[in-house]
């Protein structure tokens, strides 16, 4: 892998959304499809009751109890929505939840992200006074465990922002990988070795479709005690203007992000955190349609642009689509361009690293209706004519 750029022009991601039309639109990580419509009505009968006020900073009873439910039932851990201190709490979207991270355990020191990474994994420690580091991935998206432990040693022991905490993004946010139980067994490891806080993103847990489940490193022997774990509702019930997610983990840990939250966000949205809770746990197949449903839109994406001369990485999840574009060329950036000529993008790979070794790559965004997801590959395929 080639050395990093201290300087890298990034692409930018809400950017390049507003220079497409909705129909061409495979750029911006959100889910544009329909609201649930009990959701809907629910969130309409509590807004004209006037349950509009404030509410608790670690957010609404009943939400926190379906919450509780779900986590038990999907990721196999009991959480104690009554224990004090707190070990669960509702957020204002995920961001939310990582902001209180920052604030909380990052200032003046620094959290170890994989590449490709989140941007706003960066973004939000750098605003918040800490500093993110990278360990980049191989070509395959794999690493080795002693290159992990070295490169996590060597920021450990610096004096300027030493390293605090190891983010763990799976599924992955751009590639959609997910992480094996060996991978996350090594990263548990050297995180207890080194004493280090997992900050354990887990927005996309649903849409898994491959041979590997998803796994929360919580889970695993001894991580519990240094993990808080982050999620999110705005992809998995298509309200990405609503804010609400949700952070868990020991007291200790989750407390001090609560006390954060109150400060910079008083509390999450308090009508919308009603309406929520009533159809959360309502329906036990909603997950394992939602799964299907991107799934056959993952399958569909993929034998399109594999037609085109697109490399599509097998992640294993089905929200995004990362890929290397056709190989005639070799950077994303001006074939983007190319491509919004025609009315449709990507996000180019550059946006998600700082090496240039992701350059030819892009990332696709597939949660679309399938109108406009055929309509958007329908362009793609009339800018490669």
């Amino acid at each position: 892998m080639s050395e990093a750029k201290t300087k890298k022009v990034k692409p930018d991601i809400r950017a390049i959304t507003r220079l497409v039309p909705p129909s061409g639109n495979l750029v911006q990580g959100q889910s544009e499809l329909p609201i649930d419509p009990q959701l809907a009505k629910e969130a309409a009968e509590i807004i004209a009751a006037s349950q509009n006020h404030y509410g608790g900073s670690e957010g609404d009873a009943n939400l926190r109890k379906a919450v509780a439910e779900k986590i038990k039932k999907y990721n196999s851990i009991e959480v104690d929505v009554d224990a004090k201190p707190l070990e669960l709490m509702i957020t204002t979207g995920g961001t939310g939840a990582l902001i209180g991270i920052a604030q909380s355990y990052l200032r003046n020191k620094s959290a170890l992200v994989f590449e490709p990474y989140y941007p706003y994994h960066r973004r939000i420690l750098e605003e918040f006074g800490g500093k993110t580091e990278t360990f980049e991935l191989d070509a395959e998206l794999k690493f080795e465990k002693d290159a992990l432990l070295a490169r996590c040693k060597e920021l450990k022991d610096r004096a300027e922002f030493p390293l605090k905490a190891i983010i763990v993004c799976s599924p992955a946010n751009p590639s959609g990988k997910v992480m094996t139980q060996t991978e996350l067994e090594a990263i548990a490891q050297v995180a207890q070795e080194l004493d280090l806080l997992v900050i354990s993103d887990e927005v996309y847990e649903h849409y898994v479709t491959g041979e590997n489940p998803h796994i929360p490193i919580a889970a695993l022997p001894g991580m519990w005690e240094r993990t808080i774990t982050v999620n999110s509702f705005s992809k998995s019930w298509n309200i990405s203007g609503w804010r609400l997610g949700y952070a868990y983990g020991k007291g200790k840990l989750v407390q001090p992000i609560n006390n954060a939250a109150n400060v910079i966000y008083v509390c999450p949205a308090t009508p919308l955190q009603s309406a929520l809770s009533r159809v959360l746990m309502a329906d036990e197949d909603y997950y394992t349609r939602l799964r299907d449903k991107f799934d056959g839109k993952r399958r569909f994406a993929s034998e399109a642009l594999s037609a085109l001369g697109f490399k599509i990485y097998d992640s294993g999840s089905a929200f995004y689509l990362w890929t290397r574009i056709p190989e005639e060329f070799d950077d994303a950036l001006p074939f983007n361009e190319m491509l919004m000529k025609n009315g449709v993008a990507g996000t180019p790979g550059s946006a998600f690293a700082d090496s240039d070794d992701w350059d030819a790559y892009m990332r696709i965004c597939i949660a679309r209706e399938d109108s406009v997801l055929e309509g958007a590959l329908e362009k793609i395929r009339a800018a490669l004519k």
